[in-house]
């Protein structure tokens, strides 16, 4: 954008009478260009091409133009029902120069929209017939834009160069015709067709400059800039294709020329002509050929080496050579212990009893106090440790065999002191009396404990 700022700022100066004079003395004397390029020098083409299939920007040094294509189906006129349209638009705005006016066309871009239309439609260039789809209903209307973006001499041919590529890259809808019904397919379905271009002409103008120094022919150069524009006596364009043939003389006024110097022209318009359309072949098909890699494995957004592969059988005989250590390890089952509660009313019941029974109760609170410490130290080893859980149910069961058969000796102890207490008769009457006058204590209940 600050080159375009500064080019278009360059081109909005004036130009002087001293510098118009310098120029065309140095032509007609010399033979020396301002920019220090030869006679028959063209300045660099430059062709780039859009994301989409018709925009094409093409450029002669500092001079550039934009031209876009695009295509409808319509319907056509009675006159030329079996022959599609072909339509060109050239704006010159002040983007371009600020001499070009803004919201009407000027006089220049209707005579470049006239001189590109002239070229690229009478001459043949484009088959007009191949454009229809039914005859009389459905045929296709091609429409280029052409808009100046830098003048720096030199448009007209910047213009109608950038008309012909942009034709050539444009790609319309693929189309199937079934009786008088027609389909087009989108690009998704089916690939677009090019248009159909029998040739390419490429337009050449040449500088006229009246003759000085003693000579008698006029001075001509090629591809004027706009200084050189604005000092030249006349234009002279010749239009040429690949073949070498003529396709068209332009003469906008100016001074007059003979045939002599036409020829003279005609060949170096050849020349130049064949290195143009050679550039412009070489552009579309390296652009083509761009695009058509770039549909190739549309599915795949990356390339195989960008990707991270991963070996999967690997990790499968990893995972089944580990131990079985590394399984999850299974709940721990609640092991019932003995309440302080339930103790208490043991000993309590166990009170009075023979030496065994207290010796019963002191084993039985060792197995409780080592199953404890068992417990604790169970619950404070690691959770991922294998317990051999099947063992400590054993011991649990074998101490609780012993409690039960304990317990009942202790009553087997018990029910023989009774017998023995109800089988002696010699007590004596007063003990009696004083037994039967004596409220009877109650007799306690013996609580019986279940241990599941």
């Amino acid at each position: 954008y600050i080159c375009a700022a500064v080019t278009a700022t360059a081109m909005a100066v004036p130009l002087s009478r001293s510098e118009l004079e310098f120029t065309t003395q140095a032509l007609r004397v010399e033979n020396i260009r301002v920019d220090g390029r030869a006679l028959a020098a063209y300045r660099r083409l430059g062709i780039k091409f859009g994301s989409a299939h018709g925009e094409v920007e093409v450029n002669f040094g500092p001079t550039r133009a934009l031209a876009v294509c695009s295509g409808e189906i319509i319907t056509p006129p009675a006159s030329r029902p079996n022959e599609g349209q072909i339509r060109f638009q050239v704006e010159f705005g002040p983007l371009a120069s600020p001499s070009f006016e803004v919201g009407r066309p000027s006089p220049q871009a209707i005579s470049v929209a006239n001189f590109v239309e002239r070229l690229l439609r009478g001459s043949r260039a484009i088959d007009a017939e191949a454009l229809c789809i039914v005859g009389g209903q459905k045929v296709w209307s091609i429409r280029v834009d052409v808009r100046a973006l830098d003048d720096d001499g030199n448009l007209g041919d910047v213009c109608a160069i950038a008309a012909l590529c942009s034709l050539l890259h444009f790609r319309k809808a693929d189309v199937e015709v079934q009786g008088e019904s027609a389909h087009a397919f989108t690009t998704e379905e089916r690939a677009p067709v090019p248009l159909s271009v029998h040739h390419l002409p490429v337009p050449v103008t040449f500088a006229l400059f009246a003759p000085g120094g003693g000579k008698s022919e006029p001075a001509w150069i090629l591809d004027p800039n706009r200084l050189e524009e604005a000092a030249m006596g006349g234009a002279l364009c010749i239009a040429v294709n690949q073949h070498g043939e003529l396709c068209g003389v332009h003469k906008p006024g100016g001074m007059p020329v003979d045939y002599a110097m036409i020829e003279h022209c005609m060949e170096l318009a050849r020349n130049r002509a064949k290195e143009i359309t050679n550039r412009i072949q070489s552009e579309i098909e390296a652009d083509l050929a761009k695009r058509q890699d770039a549909r190739k494995n549309v599915h795949q957004k990356f390339s195989k080496a960008s990707l991270l592969t991963v070996d999967l059988s690997a990790s499968h005989a990893k995972e089944a050579a580990e131990p079985a250590a590394h399984a999850p390890l299974p709940k721990r089952p609640v092991v019932p212990r003995v309440r302080p509660a339930e103790s208490d009313a043991v000993q309590e019941e166990a009170q009075g009893s023979s030496s065994g029974i207290a010796k019963g109760k002191k084993r039985r609170r060792a197995a409780e106090a080592g199953a404890a410490e068992e417990a604790a130290d169970a619950d404070a080893a690691e959770p991922e440790e294998q317990l051999d859980i099947d063992a400590e149910l054993r011991a649990v069961m074998s101490e609780a065999a012993e409690l039960e058969a304990q317990l009942a000796a202790a009553a087997a102890v018990e029910q023989a002191a009774e017998s023995e207490e109800a089988g002696t008769a010699s007590a004596p009457q007063a003990a009696t009396a004083a037994a039967a006058t004596a409220p009877a204590a109650p007799k306690r209940k013996r609580k019986k404990i279940v241990k599941r």
